[in-house]
């Protein structure tokens, strides 16, 4: 009965009782995790949102002097130019190549309610405009 507990269960216990994810589980909710790490950074209102045209051809950059997320949607989808940049604030112990495959990998898994709850966090939390029109935003589907 107890090894059909443990069995049924997202966890199970090592040798000194310390609790472990199942591999295949953990692996399967690592997006979810790390989205939810997104949105709890975004909520923090630690950084300002501004989408702007004049990001001199980059999607995206982070200015750490004045907590500011630049975005332009005119180069790249925003919400995967988000991810981007906020996995740089979330890791950044990570070289520009692993935050690329990481942002591009879960940018593909989202799902178009997390698009669109993406989407709207960009438009409610922007806190500037330059040349981009916030009711021109929508999420990328394609």
């Amino acid at each position: 009965m107890k090894n059909k507990k443990i069995k049924n269960s997202k966890h199970s216990r090592g040798a000194k009782g310390i609790k472990y994810f199942r591999l295949k589980e953990y692996k399967s909710n690592m997006s979810d995790l790390i989205f939810h790490r997104i949105f709890c950074l975004l909520a923090s209102g630690e950084f300002d949102i501004i989408l702007t045209t004049k990001t001199h051809g980059e999607a995206g950059y982070i200015d750490y002097d004045n907590y500011s997320i630049y975005l332009n949607p005119k180069v790249f989808p925003v919400e995967e130019t988000l991810i981007h940049e906020v996995l740089h604030i979330l890791k950044p112990h990570l070289d520009e190549k692993s935050i690329i495959e990481m942002s591009s990998l879960m940018f593909e898994r989202l799902s178009d309610n997390k698009r669109d709850k993406l989407m709207a966090y960009i438009k409610a939390l922007a806190t500037k405009y330059v040349g981009v029109n916030k009711n021109e935003l929508c999420a990328y589907y394609g």
